[in-house]
């Protein structure tokens, strides 16, 4: 067992990059793309899913508004709302209402939709297109009451003009799509919400790989504010003598591989989560060994399959493929 030898405050799971803001992916920049492009074609709404684990939630929570704010050269009107379970509209639309206010409390309404109406109308007319943007996450747990109500909050905002871009975030397995809500009882939602999808992917190359630890090595903060990469400040020792992340990105995408359970039948598309914590894994070695000069162990092949065997990573992949397994092309 590897004891903590890092602050607690760090996460190294979650590692910051340009100060708040997580490791950006090319996944979550293809996430931003097809948001980008449904908001340019006016769309009601579009999908994103994707398996559980892979960074959708992370991703999208700290890079969307950033990211389509330069893409769109404008201020872009983001509600970002992790889905809780509502009893009544009112309750549903109390809880958008603290989302739209940035997660500060706010006074139960019974008559709660006009306030949010409100919001979101302030919100949609700092852009000039007169649009508000709302990601939904977890949205595959919505129920059919919850996504009726969702339908009129959006003819609500079009009768004053304003036009409410809806983005469920669904965690679904591989093969699975978004259509298949509807057999849950949401197709009223699906024909006004889902018309566009977008599959989110894991990691799918060494050279993704790659491009995700150079940022624990360059684009990376710890101490915040310090200017030092997470390896650098971690493990200045190593870092001097030439310890680079990046520079393992092949034994890492190996000790994927090497852990999939036996008979693993899904696609060479690995979650996130793995990633992020064999690399903390590591690093927590390597800061281990600094005092002596066996760091270069701490990142030989050996020590990243161990690594990536501590996440829990065959497990989950069992799972991936299995449900692969029982599904044909979606």
């Amino acid at each position: 067992m590897i004891e903590p030898l890092v602050p607690e405050t760090l996460d190294l799971a979650h590692p910051v990059v340009k100060k708040e803001y997580s490791l950006f992916t090319g996944s979550i920049e293809a996430a931003v793309d097809a948001v980008g492009t449904w908001i340019d074609q006016r769309a009601k709404g579009g999908v994103i899913f994707g398996p559980s684990q892979y960074g959708k939630s992370n991703g999208l929570s700290n890079w969307l508004q950033l990211d389509l704010q330069r893409r769109l050269r404008g201020e872009v009107p983001l509600v970002f709302w992790s889905y809780e379970p509502s009893g009544s509209a009112a309750q549903l639309h109390n809880k958008l209402r603290r989302a739209a206010s940035d997660g500060h409390p706010q006074r139960y309404k019974r008559d709660a939709m006009s306030d949010l109406v409100e919001k979101l109308i302030m919100r949609a007319l700092r852009s000039e297109a007169r649009y508000a943007l709302m990601v939904i996450d977890e949205a595959q747990a919505m129920t059919e009451r919850e996504w009726i109500w969702m339908v009129q909050l959006h003819s609500r905002l079009e009768l004053e003009g304003i036009q409410l871009c809806l983005v469920p975030v669904v965690s679904l397995q591989f093969n699975q799509r978004p259509y298949e809500l509807a057999h849950t009882g949401s197709a009223h939602a699906s024909a006004r919400f889902m018309l566009y999808e977008h599959e989110f992917h894991g990691m799918r190359s060494a050279d993704e790989l790659r491009a995700v630890l150079l940022g624990y090595d360059e684009d990376s903060e710890w101490p915040v504010g310090s200017g030092t990469s997470y390896t650098a400040g971690i493990a200045p020792g190593p870092f001097a003598s030439g310890l680079r992340l990046s520079d393992y990105a092949p034994q890492l995408w190996t000790a994927l591989f090497e852990n999939l359970p036996r008979g693993y039948n899904g696609p060479e598309d690995y979650p996130m989560q793995s990633v992020a914590l064999a690399a903390r894994n590591v690093l927590l070695r390597v800061a281990g060994s600094e005092s002596g000069a066996g760091w270069e162990k701490c990142v030989s092949q050996a020590a990243w399959t161990e690594a990536v065997a501590m996440t829990g990573h065959k497990a989950h992949m069992a799972l991936v493929s299995l449900y692969a397994g029982r599904r044909g092309p979606g």
